[in-house]
């Protein structure tokens, strides 16, 4: 199966400018998952807005929040 290849920090589109200084600041790189996300990027910016919103509705709790990440944590297998 084909994989897409990574955007490079100087083909990131203009509109995930914001977004991958950010992440250079709190990870001291730019994550995988904005760099394959950029080839369309109204997709991290509405997942971004998503997760933002969800955040300051208030609906979910800090335990629901940290249950949901571990979740995801392992649907996408990252290590623990």
């Amino acid at each position: 199966m084909g994989r897409l290849t990574d955007v490079p920090d100087d083909g990131m589109p203009m509109e995930l400018e914001e977004m991958a200084a950010a992440q250079r600041r709190h990870y001291g790189t730019v994550l995988n998952s904005l760099r394959q996300t950029a080839h369309a990027p109204r997709v991290p910016l509405g997942a971004s807005a998503m997760g933002r919103e969800l955040g300051r509705s208030g609906k979910l709790g800090p335990r629901m929040t940290a249950l949901l990440n571990l979740r995801v944590a392992a649907i996408v297998g990252c290590p623990l």
